[in-house]
């Protein structure tokens, strides 16, 4: 028991030293693969199993088989699964059949893909007021205007911009967010950097239609496709992250045992005197 206890610990303390910040360019990849976390969850692993055979309550010994079936898949995975990504033209779809790994490697396929029918949705911005100084009060290297205030759009019909009540519609034209609105004073609201609150596109992969957007991927003969993001200027591409990972299937059924073991140690009957 003291032994498990120390290897946990010693698999939080890597855990925890992959997020710190360092300066020497040693990422948190090169932490979590390296020889000696792998060493740590084997035997973090074979500690689980030893448990798997002692008298133990049914809940417990679900939660400890699950964490090595889910430590099993992991390793698979890590084994024998392939990560890269690749870059889609959305101007003209130009299938590609072969992605560039973490490590700079291509990987084909064994189809090829393509993307098309893109569409983003925007928040509505934060535009900032500004209004012109009087040129007696423009110092030198200074901007001939100045910030007033802030102003948001959103759930309103109009914004009061001094006097005047603007309606929300005159800020957009052809369903997008004008950059710059300009009053008759010389004043003028700057649309503040869009943040996207969806974006997908559609991949085509051996003749069919798959929709793929953000934190909702895409499989294909087992690929996983993850929507990264895309050209924010001119809307030329977008940019894909692409997995096939064999041993994910394990993962999803750990976590399951894990779930369904732990809800038993929470329900199960203990004794005592009442």
């Amino acid at each position: 028991m003291r032994f498990g206890i120390v290897i946990f610990c010693a698999v939080i303390l890597l855990l925890l030293a992959g997020v710190l910040p360092v300066g020497n360019g040693m990422s948190a990849r090169a932490v979590y693969y390296s020889p000696l976390m792998i060493l740590l969850l084997a035997l973090l692993s074979g500690l689980c199993v030893r448990c798997c055979f002692k008298r133990r309550p049914l809940g417990f010994i679900l939660v400890h088989f699950g964490v090595v079936i889910i430590l099993a898949g992991a390793f698979v995975g890590y084994v024998a699964g392939t990560k890269g990504s690749l870059q889609l033209s959305l101007q003209s779809p130009r299938p590609q059949g072969r992605l560039v790994t973490q490590d700079g490697a291509t990987v084909d396929f064994g189809f090829d893909v393509a993307a098309e029918d893109f569409e983003v949705w925007f928040y509505p911005p934060v535009y900032t007021l500004y209004r012109p100084l009087p040129p007696e009060e423009i110092l030198p290297g200074q901007m001939p205007f100045e910030k007033i205030g802030e102003l948001n759009p959103k759930g309103r019909e109009r914004l009061q911009v001094g006097d005047v009540q603007l309606p929300v519609s005159t800020l957009r034209k052809n369903g997008e967010w004008v950059e710059r609105y300009r009053f008759a004073d010389g004043s003028f609201l700057f649309r503040g950097s869009p943040t996207p609150s969806y974006y997908g596109v559609t991949l085509l992969i051996d003749g069919e239609k798959i929709p793929v957007s953000i934190n909702h991927p895409a499989d294909h003969h087992g690929w996983r496709f993850y929507l990264v993001s895309y050209d924010q200027r001119a809307r030329r591409y977008v940019q894909l992250s692409a997995r096939r990972d064999p041993g994910r299937g394990s993962v999803i059924a750990g976590i399951w045992i894990v779930m369904i073991g732990t809800f038993v140690l929470c329900f199960r009957k203990t004794g005592g005197a009442a």
